[in-house]
């Protein structure tokens, strides 16, 4: 009979690399260890593994820059 796993979720930035930095990663998949902390299983995070549109990054040609206006009436 086998120990007790644990499932961790992973981040990668762009150019493949692990990142704990939510703000930068592009992906992310689950992973279950065993108690030694080897991999028992992967898979990728539905939920995370997301495409950049990079429009959404750089902006559009035509678009400019705003800020919320707080009106004190």
């Amino acid at each position: 009979m086998s120990g007790p796993t644990r499932i961790e979720t992973v981040l990668y930035d762009a150019d493949g690399n692990r990142t704990d930095d939510e703000s930068v990663a592009v992906r992310g998949e689950l992973v279950e260890l065993d108690d030694a902390g080897r991999v028992v299983a992967r898979r990728p995070h539905e939920g995370l593994d997301w495409k950049v549109d990079p429009k959404s990054l750089e902006g559009d040609e035509g678009e400019l820059a705003t800020r919320p206006r707080h009106d004190d009436t």
